[in-house]
Parts: C-alpha cells; structure tokens; sequence
C-alpha cells in the first residue's frame, strides 16, 4: 500500500499523500464505499480518474479515523466532509493525490515539475513577482507560486479569483522546503495565509506541495 507519507501539521491539522500504483478492486477493497460514492466513481470514464476519487475518499477516513465519511460538494464545487465539523481540500497530479483536514478552512496543492512552467509564468504571475524571482531553481520556484496560489484559491472556495490580481506571494528564498506567506485580495476579503511548501522526489519524478498553514 504505498502511502506516500502521513503527518500530522497541528493539533487540529493533518495530511496524506498517496503513491497510485495499484488497481481499482484493490482500492474498493479497502473500505466500504456508498452506493452513491460507487455510482458517482462510475461516471467517470477513465480509470485513474475512478482510482482518484477512491483514494480522496480512503484517506479522508484514515486522517478524520470516522467511519463512513463522505466527501460531498458544494456550489462552486468545493468538497467538503458531510456531517464533520472538519475542512478538506483535494489536489491530485499524474500518479500522487494528496489530502489535508483542518478545524479551518483550508488548501493544498500538488504538482509534477514540469519545463512547461517557464512558458506560463506570465499566466499565473504578477510583474512584481516576475521580476523578484532567483535565476536558480527557476522551475521549482515557480511551482511553488503556482501550488501556493492554487491553494489559497481553493481555500476561498467560491472561485472568481484571479491568480495574478488577487492572489499574492511574498518574495521567499526557494530551499526545497519552507515557509511563505501569501495574500487573497478580492474587493472587501483581504487576508494572508502562512504556508508550507516541500519538493518531494519520487523516482524519476520531482513534485512540489503546498499548503495553508492554519493558526490553532
């Protein structure tokens, strides 16, 4: 069972992340599913993409220790867990899917580092930030703006959100792992969120984490 890595952030505030290698009959053998979970999997046409609703699923369980937890969603597509007073936040990129519980609201984001990053920086980031980035690491830096954005964007939850207008990091020294601040900034919201970013290597594959930081 590759479980990538398992912590615990806080008192209030976990994560997991999983390694996908194994088939869909294993995956429904390791907990009891509803049958609108299962009838919501099969929309699904592909396989990878039933493997990664499976998987949100079994480790909303493992992290929240409830039986039969559901994820559902709202409106704007936001998951949350029915009947917990718990937050959730899902990310999923090539084979890793990470997952995050908090007392708060909540974001986590993981991503395959990728060249393809140098060509859409200019998408995702405002001049400001362009112009404060290091010549090294380049890559890694900017998926890390990238992963902190998506983050503080799927904490907010209610979408109409500009990554270049209205989401904000501040100038960080990249080190493979540490501790940044970002900003959400839409008309009368304006707060900062601490989070954490790691590189994490997996094989061949560098993949990059962030996520919020919430404040016991």
């Amino acid at each position: 069972m590759p479980l990538f890595c398992k912590k615990e952030i806080s008192a209030s505030s976990k994560i997991a992340i999983w390694n996908i290698t194994e088939s869909l009959e294993d995956f429904l053998k390791m907990k009891q599913f509803s049958p609108d979970d299962l009838s919501v999997m099969n929309i699904f046409s592909y396989e990878h993409r039933k493997k990664e609703w499976l998987v949100a699923r079994i480790l909303a369980e493992q992290l929240s220790g409830e039986k039969n937890l559901r994820i559902i969603y709202d409106e704007h597509n936001k998951p949350f867990l029915e009947n917990s007073k718990k937050h959730t936040s899902i990310s999923h990129s090539h084979n890793f899917l990470a997952v995050i519980l908090d007392n708060k609201e909540t974001g986590i984001d993981i991503e395959l580092i990728k060249p393809k990053i140098l060509r859409i920086k200019e998408k995702f980031m405002s001049n400001e930030e362009l112009n404060l980035l290091q010549k090294e690491n380049l890559e890694e830096q900017l998926t890390v703006y990238w992963c902190a954005k998506e983050s503080l964007y799927k904490l907010y939850g209610k979408k109409e959100l500009a990554f270049k207008e209205n989401l904000s990091i501040e100038p960080f020294q990249y080190s493979g792992k540490g501790i940044i601040k970002g900003w959400i900034k839409k008309s009368l919201f304006q707060k900062s969120f601490q989070l954490q970013y790691e590189e994490l290597n997996s094989g061949d594959d560098n993949y990059m984490l962030a996520y919020v930081i919430n404040e016991d």
